[in-house]
């Protein structure tokens, strides 16, 4: 049988393209790639040559800022002293129509009211005022025993006597010290120290400006804040006498202009020394002390001979004695954490300055050893010694910077602060007449003509 040859066949699956060559007309939808796109293979010496040296370690090292500072205690000086002026003014017109308005005041409406008739209406409505309460307090009491009525009724009277005998500026002093109590019981609660270290105490490493306020009443220890409130309560008071009499000497050459109250003076005085004492203390730590911790650490780092390859662990300790390495850990724990400041000392310095200013003659006896009385400047400038001494020494249980700027804006405020309190109250006493003068032009207004 012959078999018929036939031509070999290539069998394909069904689902296989037809064989096409290699180079084909690009898609249109497809984006081309051109040679010149893609990126070069970086090339080593090229790299290293653009390479930057490493910074050293007092480049490294940033300095601590302080313009943000400056500017929170410009404002907040400015803002405090404005605010206070606006409240004195408020009070000027709300007092005047009181006394207008008071038949047996005796003022004459063509004059406005002097300082003194203003003080001396203040203290008899807040003694109306507190004989009101004891008048409640009684009638509240009308079912008790007579001995519990009478221990009750003493007990107001201790307690509010003291506070109607006191002048203004001490009661102001006393509020100060009754906010620095609470921040001092936020401080015994635990759950809230993160927050307390973080928003009352001033660190200049954090950045942070308004904690130069809040620090000013801040107080974590108990003897701090005791010791503190002991001291604002006997300079505050004298400080605002003061203020009064330095107010009266600008008011004979630039024209009456009647204060009720020294309190909100006061208080403006008290916020700005806080302030420009914590600015003070955050400049010296900023330009003196943190330079010293840098070049501290800088002196005490090993050399580089010692921290060769082949060094061996007991060369390199060799060098340095367990002293410099303890003064190495502190100063380097020192420059990482920075420095926390706290308390209302500077702004008592400012009193105090203003109390031997005003009153030389004047003798103080300390809590602290030695007893005896001495003279109020002598004790003044003995204490701003060791505040100096310490600054140079570089002592660091107080804020010897905070207290040497708290003293010297006493002494700015006891040259300067008269005019310039007068010079913003003046300006501010339209704006508190658009305010606060309703009161006033209602007092003045004659009476309506009564029907017959």
């Amino acid at each position: 049988m012959l078999w018929t040859l036939r031509s070999p066949r290539v069998w394909t699956l069904p689902c296989r393209p037809p064989q096409r060559s290699f180079s084909f007309t690009p898609n249109r939808r497809l984006p081309r790639v051109l040679a010149e796109s893609i990126p070069k293979p970086p090339i080593f010496r090229q790299e290293v040559a653009k390479a930057r040296k490493p910074p050293s370690f007092t480049d490294a090292v940033r300095n601590v800022p302080i313009r943000n500072q400056v500017l929170f205690t410009i404002a907040g000086t400015i803002g405090a002293l404005v605010v206070g002026a606006h409240l004195t003014n408020a009070e000027l017109f709300k007092w005047w129509a009181y006394i207008a308005s008071t038949p047996q005041a005796g003022l004459k409406k063509d004059r406005p009211p002097t300082s003194e008739e203003l003080a001396r209406a203040q203290y008899y409505a807040f003694g109306r005022q507190l004989q009101g309460g004891l008048a409640a307090l009684k009638s509240s009491m009308e079912q008790l025993p007579e001995t519990m009525k009478a221990m009750a009724v003493w007990s107001y009277v201790q307690v509010f006597q003291p506070i109607l005998n006191a002048s203004e500026g001490k009661r102001m002093c006393w509020a100060i010290g009754a906010v620095n109590c609470a921040v001092f019981l936020a401080w015994r609660v635990p759950r809230w120290n993160a927050f307390m270290m973080r928003s009352f105490t001033h660190n200049p490493l954090s950045g942070r400006s308004y904690t130069l306020l809040t620090s000013a009443f801040s107080h974590e220890n108990f003897f701090h804040l005791l010791f503190n409130c002991m001291a604002l309560a006997s300079f505050g008071g004298a400080a605002s006498t003061q203020l009064i009499a330095l107010t009266k000497n600008v008011e004979k050459e630039r024209g009456a202009l009647s204060e009720p109250s020294p309190k909100w003076h006061l208080l403006s005085l008290f916020i700005s020394a806080g302030l420009f004492a914590g600015l003070v203390s955050h400049i010296g730590y900023a330009r003196w002390q943190y330079p010293r911790l840098i070049a501290r650490l800088r002196s005490t780092a090993p050399s580089p001979s010692s921290l060769r390859p082949g060094a061996s662990a007991a060369s390199m300790g060799a060098g340095a004695s367990a002293a410099s390495e303890t003064a190495a850990i502190s100063a380097a724990t020192s420059a990482r954490e920075g420095q926390y400041s706290l308390g209302s000392s500077g702004a008592i310095y400012a009193m105090f300055a203003i109390t031997a200013l005003g009153y030389p003659d004047a003798e103080i006896t300390l809590v602290i050893p030695p007893w005896f009385p001495i003279n109020i400047q002598t004790g003044f400038a003995t204490i701003l010694a060791f505040d100096l001494l310490g600054v140079l020494r570089g002592w660091k249980m107080f804020d010897h910077y905070a207290h040497i700027g708290g003293a010297a804006f006493g002494a700015f405020w006891f040259t300067y602060g008269a005019q310039i309190w007068y010079a913003i109250r003046e300006w501010d006493l339209p704006v508190a007449y658009f305010f606060h003068g309703h009161r006033l032009k209602k007092a003045k207004a004659p009476p309506a003509p009564s029907e017959s």
